[in-house]
């Protein structure tokens, strides 16, 4: 180190900055045998991140490796990353590209997490199960607002419910087409 007033931040800009193309790169600092953490921009925001390195001390910087899932009636069904620190399950939905207009009961936003077994403490503060389902109903004021507070957790599977009526909707499409091919056929026939 070139004096003892160096920084992560003058690491970096002497080791030419960050790799352009990092989904949310992420800053690590090793120090003995513990991991400290934060996301480049939330190191460049705020000072109080630019920590003072000692001897031994190893950096690296790294593609932010969080995701989250989407399934059901969302736009997109796919794995997702995270695009900054901290995601809502607002934010999620944002990422996936909103609800299937035509297809979405918007009573029925489910977060499904699991959890380490380790973390499980029933009777006290904390999950009571391994796995565990949040429901979020959207049409409501307080629905909202709890989507914009909840937090997404990485690993975590967005799930909007589909309508029960586009099942219906599918198989009287499919009914109607097949007898109006029949009906098509039988004048075609007389």
């Amino acid at each position: 180190m070139p004096d003892r007033n160096y920084t992560v931040l003058s690491l970096l800009s002497d080791g030419g900055g960050v790799q352009s193309g990092f989904t949310h790169p992420q800053i690590r600092l090793v120090r003995g045998g513990q991991i400290y953490g934060t996301s480049i921009d939330r190191l460049y925001d705020n000072p109080k991140y630019n920590t003072l390195l000692r001897g031994g001390d190893r950096v690296i910087v790294e593609e932010d490796n969080r995701y989250f899932a989407s399934f059901g009636a969302t736009e997109v069904e796919a794995l997702h990353t995270f695009t900054q620190d901290d995601l809502s399950a607002m934010d999620a939905l944002s990422i996936v590209g909103g609800v299937s207009d035509n297809k979405a009961v918007l009573q029925g936003l489910l977060i499904l997490r699991e959890y380490r077994s380790s973390a499980v403490r029933p009777g006290v503060t904390g999950p009571r199960n391994t796995r565990v389902v949040f429901t979020i109903d959207l049409r409501s004021a307080d629905g909202l607002f709890s989507a914009r507070n909840f937090e997404i957790n990485p690993n975590d599977l967005i799930m909007v419910t589909e309508s029960p009526i586009n099942d219906v909707l599918l198989v009287s499409n499919i009914v109607g087409n097949f007898f109006g091919l029949f009906n098509s056929a039988q004048n075609l026939a007389n």
